[in-house]
């Protein structure tokens, strides 16, 4: 017989509650979407990543390091709304009332549960996750809280589930909850997705007389003749507290004994049995694991029963055995999980922001959290070992070492495609993109100014000779080089015997911090200082080495991001710009083995067409080269490979990058080529290299770096400076041509064509490193050469400006009209036909950026307002205009349906970047007008589809055909929309430059802000955190704009400097030495008055 139920819809709702967690209720209901937590376990513990979904108990996957290192099989989105109600964690609570006995499943969205009157809710928190739901026909109400282990030296995902009585009855329950399947360690991601039934076969399962299961394979499932053993391993912790003490719950491990021939998991068959009970002694072999708790309890009225379990993964059994009376004391968990929240709130605390408006507030710090879990965070270790320890004390003035925490390439559930990499180790750091760490550590400086020139030195030493840099970023390691120093400045810190067993250990080879303090911990040797004290002094003392690998081909955009890092430097120190350019002598060239082809052996036929293929190429001979390097391989000698190696000053490497991105402009002097096999910011533009494409977003990018040297130049006051040979010669003939062809000696093509010559005889000269012979060049004569370059790049941007429609055209392909033959299917081009693409609001970002005056900013904000980029109903821009006319030959993106993606979507990143340049442009009203339409805690949650105060990286535009679908969020968090609404969270408190020297040299700092009046709360006061330590209160009774004719204007700060003692400055502007004393973060609290 069929039992037809009344199905009644349940709408979602979204809020921020009192807490400050965004909640959804009913989120069964809602729109899918995946997030994550931080993935940040402390300095001193081991991080885990772990992805949850808005659907049934929302874990979906979690593991350490990668995806071949999971505890629950990672998966993509699509997979993990789909299963993880079936093999995520599951709870089944059987209740008997008199002779009825019900059987409930708690969030789970089964038609078991149509009977049900049941409500829930998921309360979203930076640190933590938390499910509420309450089964009011039964009366009871379930809770499940989520965390990671902080500060441990184990990785850990702690699960607690409270069951609660709500009605008079007695409940007599039993309880099975847990995961169906546990991935035993050692058992990669491609034994999961290709080979999953034959690995089953390497699976145990051991410590089962403990209760504690430990899962791993016991060796590598590599074919291959040598055998290795696996000693670290994956558990499953399950306890609950009988009158106070903890009570071990052994896991059921077969999950046969609970769903019998259910081998979907969709149903418990056995545990529907009356006298279900936990087999005495499983024996599971050649199967995959579960890991399900059993409890059986009575629940009077308003009792309560709960089961806490940690799965995780330890070094080996001997470890956890060791660490379960830990685990299970009586406080313990509660203990972590309160530092779990502390460990975030402390990161977050560095943009504590108090407005009027909750959302943003909470938006801003949860922005700069994602921001740095791409980034890293630069974290400063203590200098006071030296006062302790009566070592040889560091350089007076000195700072600590910065070291990057936490960073990671970015992948999750919907970055499917990405090797995500997260350490699982102390002081964990992972890889990242240049492109990606360039972007989201440039604002770092003012959040730490202690890092100083930090990043400037470490990003810009990745540029190569050839103008291009590698892909892939690694963490930092160090090199001990002088142990007898190190064993002086760190007397009595530990005994003779533990220094000797270091230096062994650690003296000329390269290691991580995490390693160095996991070292200490194996072999048991104590410290009589804190690790931080103990690393700064080793760090500071060790050679640091920054590595990286080539990855694949050169990004065109890459090296532009340098730009903004060494502006934010000088943001910052605005006197010392003379000596980064000019003096420091320490910057380096890397040397990679792979070459960018000339055109002769890139330009060729493809199914008979002109291509531009196979651009890049591994030269075996430099290759080997590199490879016989004994230490710090990838960095440029001089003598061409076989001197020392190369070291040059900040000045000598943007002249590099002038000349080799100059040389690259296309036939027709509008964009820079794609040359090397990828296009530039936008990825999904991956055809147009081969159609010779090209775009003006460099070209308004080496405008700004032509610029900025022209600038830097005047400023020095030098009259000579010294440049690397071989660029002093390219520049000089560089300069030869342009001269030639802005007189119209030369038309467009041979210009092209022997700058192009140029070029590729410089990169074959300087492919094995440099002569090491520098020459002096007059500032006057390379004044002239860039007079000249400027001239020649404004007629190319000239030519992208469409005069009728105001907006700049982006990309262009070169369609090869006539060409002659070379060797075999290679051939040398003759003529070009450009064709543009349609419009891109990248372009118009660049554009905006050297707008000169407000009108034409203006202007060109107009432009794009009336243009296809605008989405009109959802009052934001879109990264593209439609693209329908093109050939899906361009790329990716011409594929994608439109509004989805990078077709037309609206692409969070570049829709900020774009915002960011009202500010700079001085565009404040524009600013505001599209304030609330455009920025994340603005949204209707209903419309986004998830929390508020998370970003994604893209919405969906009113170009995709399902409506339902406009303005909903996807693809969580971690993009560069972080870094630029940072930088516009400056912008707003502060203004656009803050710190400047005054006609004497001195350093001031003026405070500026551009903030709307409803900004102000009720009493008009506005405060954040300057610098990450100073709070910054603006007092605004009146709660006037702070901006335009009518703006409220700064009559007096006042604050206690360093001394304490009281200032009171009746202006917006502070002197020395005070502003020196707030950079240095030696103040505490500024109070600013407008009136």
């Amino acid at each position: 017989m069929l039992i037809m139920v009344k199905i009644t819809d349940k709408k979602p709702k979204y809020y921020l509650n009192e807490k400050g967690e965004f909640v959804i209720e009913n989120y069964n209901f809602s729109k899918p979407f995946c997030n994550f937590f931080p993935g940040i376990a402390g300095r001193y513990g081991i991080p885990m990543w772990t992805f949850y979904v808005n659907r049934g108990q929302c874990i979906s996957s979690f593991g350490v390091k990668d995806k071949d290192h999971a505890i629950l099989e990672f998966l993509p989105a699509n997979k993990a709304w789909q299963l993880v109600s079936t093999h995520g964690f599951r709870t089944f609570i059987k209740i008997t009332l008199g002779k009825s006995t019900f059987l409930y499943e708690p969030f789970h969205n089964g038609f078991t549960n149509l009977s049900y009157e049941i409500s829930n809710r998921m309360l979203i928190s930076p640190a933590e996750l938390t499910l509420e739901e309450e089964n009011a026909s039964l009366g009871l109400k379930v809770a499940i809280k989520y965390f990671n282990i902080p500060n441990d030296n184990y990785a850990g995902l702690v699960r607690i589930i409270t069951i609660k009585n709500l009605k008079d009855n007695l409940r007599k329950t039993q309880l099975l909850d847990g995961l169906p399947q546990i991935v035993p360690f050692g058992t990669s991601n491609y034994f999961l997705k290709k080979m999953s039934r034959t690995i089953e076969a390497w699976m145990n399962v051991e410590n089962m007389g403990k209760g504690v299961p430990f899962y791993r394979l016991f060796v590598d499932p590599t074919d291959r003749p040598e055998v290795v053993h696996i000693r670290e391993g994956n558990f499953y912790l399950g306890f609950s507290y009988e009158k106070g003490k903890p009570k071990i719950i052994k896991p059921i491990i077969d999950p046969e004994n609970i769903f019998g021939p259910v081998t979907d998991f969709s149903c418990p068959r056995l545990f529907l049995n009356d006298k279900f009970s936990a087999p005495k002694n499983e024996n599971i072999h050649s199967k995959t694991p579960s890991a399900f708790l059993l409890s059986d309890f009575n629940l009077k009225k308003n009792e309560e029963k709960r089961i806490y379990s940690v799965c995780g993964y330890m070094h080996g059994l001997k470890e956890l055995n060791s660490s379960i009376p830990k685990i299970t004391k009586p406080g313990y968990l509660k203990s972590k999980m309160l530092e779990n929240t502390e460990v975030i709130n402390e990161l977050l605390e560095d943009v504590a922001t108090k407005s009027s408006s909750k959302e943003f507030n909470l938006y801003a710090q949860q922005t700069y959290l994602d921001n740095l879990l791409r980034g890293g965070y630069p974290f400063t270790f203590s200098r006071s070992s030296f006062n302790t320890l009566g070592g040889i004390p560091p350089e007076a003035g000195k700072s600590g070492t910065t070291f990057y925490l936490y960073s990671r390439k970015h992948g999750d559930p919907e970055r499917d495609y990405n090797k995500f990499q997260i350490a699982s180790t102390y002081l964990s750091q992972g890889n990242g993109n240049y492109r990606d760490l360039n972007q989201n550590r440039r604002n770092d400086i003012w959040f730490n100014p202690e890092i100083k020139e930090e990043n400037v030195t470490n990003l810009l030493n990745f540029i190569q000779l050839d103008g291009f840099n590698p892909l892939v970023i690694k963490g930092s390691s160090f090199v001990i080089k002088d142990g007898d120093k190190i064993k002086a400045s760190l007397k009595n810190a530990c005994s003779e015997e533990g220094f000797n067993k270091i230096l062994a250990a650690f003296l000329e080879k390269q290691f991580s911090p995490g390693e160095l303090i996991h070292f200490l911990e194996d072999n048991n040797i104590k410290l009589n200082i804190s690790y931080d004290e103990f690393l700064d002094t080793v760090l500071s003392l060790s050679s640091k080495a920054n590595e990286a690998e080539h990855g694949e081909g050169f990004w065109s955009d890459h090296w532009h991001y340098n730009l903004d890092i060494i502006g934010s430097y000088l943001a910052v120190y605005p006197e010392r710009l003379k000596n980064i350019l000019f003096e420091n002598n320490n910057f380096t060239f890397f040397d990679n083995a792979e070459v960018v082809k000339p055109r002769s052996e890139k330009y060729l036929i493809y199914n008979g067409l002109p291509r531009q293929l196979h651009a890049v190429a591994l030269d075996s001979a430099k290759k080997e080269l590199i490879h016989k390097r004994k230490t710090l391989p990838h960095i440029v000698r001089s003598k061409y490979s076989y001197g020392d190696i190369y070291q040059t000053t900040l000045i000598n490497k943007l002249f590099c990058l002038l000349a080799n991105k100059f040389a690259s402009l296309d036939p027709f002097g509008v964009g820079i080529e794609m040359e090397a096999n990828k296009p530039n910011w936008f990825d999904a533009l991956n055809g147009l290299p081969a159609l010779f494409g090209s775009s003006v977003c460099e070209t308004f990018e080496l405008k700004r770096l032509g610029l900025f040297i022209k600038d830097s130049l005047k400023e020095s006051g030098l009259e000579k400076i010294v440049v690397t040979e071989e660029i002093a010669s390219f520049l000089e003939k560089l300069g030869g041509l342009t001269g030639e062809n802005l007189n119209k000696s030369t038309d467009d093509y041979l210009w092209w064509d022997k700058t192009h010559s140029l070029k590729e005889e410089y990169r074959q000269k300087t492919k094995m490193g440099v002569n090491g012979i520098e020459q002096e060049m007059s500032s006057i004569r390379l004044l002239e050469i860039i007079d000249l370059m400027l001239k020649k790049i404004e007629c190319g941007i000239s030519k992208a400006w469409d005069k009728n429609s105001a907006v700049y055209y982006g990309y262009f392909i070169h369609k090869v009209i006539e060409y002659n033959n070379l060797n075999g299917h290679f051939i040398k081009p003759l003529v070009f036909k450009q064709i543009r693409l349609p419009l891109f609001l990248e372009a118009q970002m660049h554009a905006m950026r050297l707008m000169d005056n407000q009108d034409g900013a203006k202007a060109l904000y107009r432009g794009v307002k009336k243009s296809a980029l605008f989405d009109k109903k959802l009052k934001m821009y879109k990264v593209t205009a439609p693209l329908n006319s093109m050939p899906e030959e361009i790329g990716r993106c011409r594929i994608f349906t439109p509004g989805w993606l990078e077709n037309e979507s609206i692409w969070l990143h570049m829709e900020y970047k774009y915002l960011l340049e009202f500010l700079k442009s001085g565009l404040y009203e524009e600013f505001y007008a599209d304030f609330k339409n455009t920025l994340i805690p603005f949204q209707n949650p209903q419309r986004y589809g998830r929390s508020i105060l998370e970003n994604s990286s893209f919405l969906v535009s009113s170009a995709f055909p399902d409506k339902k679908l406009y303005g909903n969020g996807f693809v969580a968090r971690l993009s560069g929309s972080t870094t630029e609404f940072l930088e516009i969270w400056l912008k707003m408190n502060l203004g656009i430059k803050p710190f400047f020297l005054n006609g004497s040299g001195e350093l001031n700092l003026r405070f500026n802000p551009i903030l709307k009046g409803w900004l102000f709360d009720k009493e008009g006061c506005y405060s954040f955190n300057f610098l990450s330590r100073i709070k910054v209160t603006y007092h605004n009774p009146k709660r006037r704009d702070t901006f335009g004719k009518h703006a409220a204007k700064i009559m007096k700060i006042t604050f206690n400097d360093k001394n304490g003692s009281a200032v009171e400055i009746p202006s917006d502007t502070i002197g020395s030495p005070y502003a020196n004393q707030i950079r240095s973060r030696q103040i505490k609290e500024i109070d600013i008055y407008l009136e």
